[in-house]
């Protein structure tokens, strides 16, 4: 997903969830349509103040967690897709079965899955009539132009003509029986051990050093230096660990958070998944 993109989606849910549990009324800006003086990578991402009391405002830094455990996830989600799939095809009397190969990974709003599952079966029966065993299809674009969120990915040079700067991400789709009615996801198994390792690695990788500063702590640190009233943290993942994710908050050093004040757990994948964090 874009960077600017996930970052909107998250303070979102967040603001969403923080004003519907605190009886408030927040909106949010970029800090540097607020602040034009503020420029290089250690600005902070929002200012986010109630709609009637716009000096009073609040710091607001996202930070993603990328996480093997994301890969475990969006296998879950496509394996669902097929489950569903399947059944459509058995419904519209369709025979065959079929496999998917590493389906793109996206974030896709829980009020949109149905609507995918559509334009995914309505491009599936069309592609199927005169598809050859072991035939594989790209289906991508098809539901590229059905569907609105489906991601896209940077053009080869000789796709230009075609695609523009960005190309559908690619579905290849293989036909693997002539019987039978199926549709299923490749994928491989993760250990327990990699999750937990890459949990770890991603959450660590939040607070290194990079450019000789902590960057979340220095970039809120700078919202406070501008008036803020508070700062908060907003770690944003799909499928993070809520306990592991605690047990990690709670064991930071404090000069790696001395200038944020809470902290607060994201999921990407639920708008109502947002967890306090720091203070515990």
């Amino acid at each position: 997903m874009n960077k600017e993109i996930g970052e909107r989606i998250c303070i979102e849910y967040f603001l969403n969830w923080y004003n519907e549990q605190y009886k408030r009324n927040y909106i949010y800006e970029r800090a540097v349509a607020r602040f034009s003086d503020l420029k290089g990578n250690l600005n902070w991402d929002f200012v986010a103040n109630e709609r009637d009391n716009p000096q009073e405002w609040i710091g607001i830094e996202v930070k993603e967690l990328q996480s093997v455990r994301e890969t475990s996830i969006f296998f879950n989600f496509w394996q669902c897709l097929c489950s569903d799939l399947t059944k459509d095809l058995a419904k519209n009397g369709i025979q065959g079965e079929f496999e998917i190969s590493f389906p793109p990974v996206f974030v896709l709003p829980r009020n949109e899955r149905q609507r995918f599952l559509e334009s995914f079966s309505q491009v599936f029966i069309h592609k199927q009539s005169g598809w050859e065993l072991r035939e594989s299809k790209d289906i991508g674009p098809d539901i590229a132009s059905k569907f609105p969120y489906w991601p896209t990915q940077r053009s080869d040079v000789d796709e230009w003509d075609v695609w523009g700067r960005d190309r559908p991400c690619k579905l290849e789709i293989k036909k693997v029986s002539d019987s039978g009615c199926k549709v299923s996801v490749v994928t491989s198994p993760l250990s327990i051990g990699d999750v937990l390792e890459e949990d770890n690695r991603a959450f660590r990788e939040v607070f290194n050093l990079k450019n000789g500063v902590i960057q979340p702590d220095r970039q809120l640190e700078l919202a406070k230096e501008k008036g803020a009233r508070k700062t908060i943290l907003l770690l944003a993942g799909i499928g993070v660990d809520e306990g592991l994710t605690r047990d990690y908050v709670q064991n930071l050093d404090h000069h790696l958070i001395s200038h944020i004040d809470c902290i607060y757990l994201v999921d990407m994948g639920d708008k109502d998944g947002v967890v306090k964090m720091h203070p515990g």
